[in-house]
């Protein structure tokens, strides 16, 4: 094996665990699925239906992947949560943007799968699409009876499932994403995670699906190229190395020849109009949206804030004697034909500069300490009116507000140990 093959192909282990992985789905799903399902992308293609940024939209999306998996029997329930408590993102479960949480109803009044989803998911539908396939692979596994009591066992179940049932390119892709997240005041850096399989363990299962349809050389490298960066390279590497090695590999998987293959179902009658679909007809219908970036307004609510109280001295001080400053410095640069003092210009602006942190003493500067907030607060607020945190305590300089917080906590904590409110 060369040296980078090493490092861009998934360990033996770890490729033995993801083929039986997959036998055991086939041998419980059927070949139809891995072989022939439509490979589904995040296009208007594949998912034709109304989006207006709410709760029924992410059920329409979900019962179009539930059509793709052949699910049609199951309805679907959304509940859109807020991110506050539930901390930062995480790869699966609750705290992911979209979680299976439970089936409702039973066989007599039929099922309705429950499903959990991040209010700020919403924001980039074709992120959530790749949440809701993961999504939906899991609500597949535990109606035919597949999930294990093991949660990680399982997790990495639903990762290969997804795959199996055509959703590789959008589960696969956004593995692992690196963005830049604008809300707030600065641009950061952001990391998202989705499953718990690592990229090259999840391009190794998806280059076998690609291995046994015996997909064209353009439809390989198509693939590639929208997977991208080092999944580009972990799926091209993984995909040479099961041409060269897996001859067998429809046969490992119990896949019958593909003379005695089915038809490939009709992607016109996958994506035909959803039936009994309340809005189908009013694209128009009121529908509450939570796909609006509402940057700091509320991030904090239920959280606890301070006040920084200072005085406006520094900042009239700046604000007097800076501009005078730099007019002076540019002006003796520049010389204008005349004879200019840089003394004068020193004298002026030092004057001024006085003057405001002698009058800036006399006006307090109470703000929120959140330093994407930094609100302008009045005397006695309870709560930030931007952020919406509570004030519990002030500080005087926006560098005490971590040593704050944890004091806070701490103190919060022993107050709750003792049996107080906390």
């Amino acid at each position: 094996m060369p040296v980078d093959d090493d490092v861009l192909l998934a360990s033996q282990d770890e490729r033995d665990a993801m083929l039986a992985e997959l036998a055991a789905l086939v041998a419980g799903g059927g070949y139809e699925h891995l072989v022939l399902a439509p490979l589904i992308g995040a296009e208007p293609t594949y998912f034709p239906d109304h989006w207006a940024g709410g709760s029924a939209s992410v059920v329409r999306m979900l019962r179009r992947l539930f059509v793709y998996a052949d699910l049609e029997s199951l309805r679907a329930r959304a509940v859109i949560e807020p991110d506050i408590g539930l901390g930062p993102m995480s790869p699966a479960g609750v705290g992911a943007p979209a979680w299976f949480d439970k089936f409702e109803g039973d066989k007599v009044t039929g099922k309705t799968a429950l499903v959990g989803v991040r209010e700020s998911s919403l924001r980039d539908p074709a992120q959530l699409a790749s949440a809701l396939a993961r999504v939906t692979a899991e609500v597949w596994r535990a109606h035919h009876g597949l999930a294990v009591v093991d949660n990680i066992r399982e997790q990495r179940g639903v990762d290969v499932a997804a795959i199996y049932l055509g959703f590789g390119r959008l589960t696969v892709g956004s593995a692992l994403r690196h963005g830049i997240e604008r809300s707030g005041a600065r641009p950061r850096a952001n990391t998202t995670r989705l499953g718990v399989l690592p990229p090259r363990t999840l391009a190794f299962v998806l280059a076998a699906q690609i291995h046994v349809r015996e997909l064209d050389a353009d439809a390989r490298r198509q693939l590639g190229r929208e997977l991208g960066g080092n999944t580009q390279a972990f799926f091209e590497t993984a995909l040479a190395w099961h041409d060269r090695n897996q001859a067998g590999l429809h046969e490992l998987l119990r896949i019958p020849p593909r003379a005695d293959w089915s038809a490939p179902p009709s992607l016109s009658l996958l994506t035909a109009p959803l039936t009994d679909d309340e809005d189908a007809g009013d694209e128009s219908a009121a529908e509450s949206r939570h796909d609006g970036d509402r940057g700091v307004l509320g991030m904090n609510v239920g959280r606890p804030v301070f006040r920084v109280e200072r005085s406006k001295a520094r900042r009239l001080a700046r604000m007097l004697g800076l501009p005078v400053l730099l007019l002076g410095m540019l002006a003796g640069r520049m010389q204008m034909g005349v004879e200019f003092e840089m003394w004068k210009a020193l004298t002026i602006a030092g004057a001024l500069a006085l003057a405001g942190l002698a009058i800036g003493r006399m006006f307090p500067d109470v703000r929120c300490s959140e330093p994407r907030c930094g609100e302008p607060l009045k005397p006695g607020a309870a709560t930030c009116p931007r952020c919406g945190g509570q004030i519990v305590g002030a500080i005087t300089h926006p560098k005490e507000r971590l040593a704050a917080e944890e004091e806070y906590a701490s103190k919060s904590a022993g107050a709750r140990d003792a049996g107080g409110p906390g």
